[in-house]
């Protein structure tokens, strides 16, 4: 039998995103599944694919207001802190470009630590956030800098160009390999359908 994984395409940006990312480590270590993570522009992508930068913002009210409403049932529903984040929209290049910059091993506790600052905290996606967190995990402080580079530039474009390349329509987007197509899955109320197929 092949390898399954489960791949995550996020941006700090989406409180959906967020939500998301508080259940893919269970479910991996619950199914035997590798897991990927795969930080991407979220709004580089909504602008390539013709998609508004804040879609919530153009939905009539009762459609926004039962968004509203759904992010909140899902936080009680997976028991994880949340609240509007009251500086959304969020800058998340610098975020995103530390996330493709990190060890491999370093990414689950890095994507946890920011997703809860900025989503369960009401943190900004500031530098001081950002230096706060890549030193209490123990980050190496010129990881910092490196996210100025033409590398790290390059790194977040890329990425965001596979993104864009294998059918991403927002964020979070699961693709799962050993298991079924590859269609992808959109959105973290797909996680429990997720789940049972891994399960399977």
């Amino acid at each position: 039998m092949s390898e399954r994984t489960l791949e995550v395409f996020f941006d700090y940006s989406s409180p959906f995103a967020y939500l998301g990312t508080t259940q893919v480590r269970r479910i991996a270590r619950a199914t035997g599944t590798t897991l990927i993570y795969r930080p991407f522009l979220l709004g580089a992508l909504f602008k390539e694919i013709g998609t508004p930068m804040v879609p919530v913002a153009t939905f009539p009210e009762p459609k926004r207001r039962n968004v509203t409403v759904d992010l909140q049932r899902w936080a009680e529903w997976w028991r994880v802190p949340y609240r509007f984040n009251t500086h959304f929209p969020l800058r998340t290049v610098d975020p995103l470009r530390l996330t493709l910059l990190a060890p491999t091993e370093k990414v689950p506790d890095l994507v946890d630590a920011l997703m809860a600052a900025y989503w369960g905290h009401n943190r900004p996606a500031s530098p001081e956030v950002l230096q706060d967190v890549a030193k209490r995990l123990g980050l190496d402080p010129a990881l910092l800098d490196a996210m100025k580079s033409p590398e790290a530039r390059q790194l977040l474009n890329d990425a965001t160009a596979e993104a864009i390349s294998r059918g991403v329509p927002g964020a979070p987007t699961f693709f799962l390999t050993g298991v079924g197509d590859d269609e992808p899955f959109w959105g973290q109320d797909r996680l429990p359908m997720i789940e049972s197929l891994l399960s399977a």
